[in-house]
């Protein structure tokens, strides 16, 4: 059960933490007008830190966690609208290379940025699995070529419908189209029995995209090796990742052996208005 301290000499009493509550677990207490949780909200609580993230003189206290264990926010210090509607337009898919090994640090960078996802009711239901070295990235397509391989000769609707026929015919030629050649392959998993872990793992896949291209990486979703983890025993196998799990978003990983220059076109968006 999480507990919630009030420092009373600090608190305004502006009630706003009561409103940004996501489950709507606090009240203003009558008698000293702090906030408290309502019957049962210590069970109830996600543990978002919604409250104090609003609370401006930090007078909030979760047991769980606390002013001290935060960092404090600056808005100034946010990109202006023009410079995150160019990082997110100019984003672009990473498919080669350079022939070089992305730094364990940078990948636990992006981690670290990852984890704050935004994820139903706050469950963090992600978990993330590193391949790292362009021999053992390599190993990995190559069991997913042998997948691909049993697919087609089974007629799968499947291997017809992404034409796996053409990524196999350039893995036979030496040409990795499964994972590119990249250095370093991250996976995002979560418990197949969650209903949570698709989006949740779709969008820390996101963040940690652009992440990386903040980072000065590029990076790639890697299609057909998630399917392969969902759908070979083979490939998951060699990933270790448990029978239970199943992944959610799969990121090659790698330094861009070339600088683009300009934003291509995209579709008009189709919206129906209401």
């Amino acid at each position: 059960m999480i507990t919630l301290d009030v420092d009373k000499k600090t608190c305004k009493g502006d009630g706003r933490c009561v409103e940004v509550c996501p489950i709507q677990i606090l009240k203003m207490n009558k008698n000293d007008h702090i906030p408290e949780f309502l019957p049962g909200g210590g069970e109830r609580c996600i543990n978002c830190g919604h409250c104090f993230s609003f609370c401006p003189p930090g007078s909030i206290k979760l047991s769980t966690m606390s002013v001290s264990d935060t960092v404090p926010f600056n808005h100034s210090q946010l990109p202006n609208a023009e410079q995150v509607q160019l990082l997110l337009k100019a984003r672009r898919s990473i498919r080669t290379y350079k022939d070089a090994p992305v730094a364990k640090e940078s990948i636990e960078k992006l981690l670290d940025i990852a984890r704050y996802a935004p994820s139903g009711i706050n469950r963090q239901p992600v978990n993330w699995m590193v391949v790292m070295g362009k021999e053992k990235v390599h190993d990995l397509a190559g069991r997913v070529s042998t997948w691909m391989e049993q697919l087609l000769e089974a007629k799968s609707p499947i291997a017809e419908a992404l034409r796996f026929n053409i990524s196999l015919e350039a893995w036979k030629k030496g040409e990795d189209r499964i994972c590119r050649g990249a250095p370093c392959i991250v996976m995002a998993y979560g418990l197949k029995d969650d209903p949570m872990v698709p989006q949740s793992c779709t969008i820390a896949a996101t963040y940690l995209e652009l992440a990386a291209f903040g980072l000065g990486l590029g990076a790639c979703w890697a299609g057909y090796l998630n399917m392969a983890i969902n759908m070979s025993d083979d490939v998951r196998k060699f990933t270790g990742m448990s029978s239970r799990a199943a992944a959610g978003a799969v990121m090659m990983i790698g330094h861009p052996k070339y600088r683009y220059s300009r934003i291509p076109l995209r579709n008009p968006a189709r919206v129906i208005w209401k």
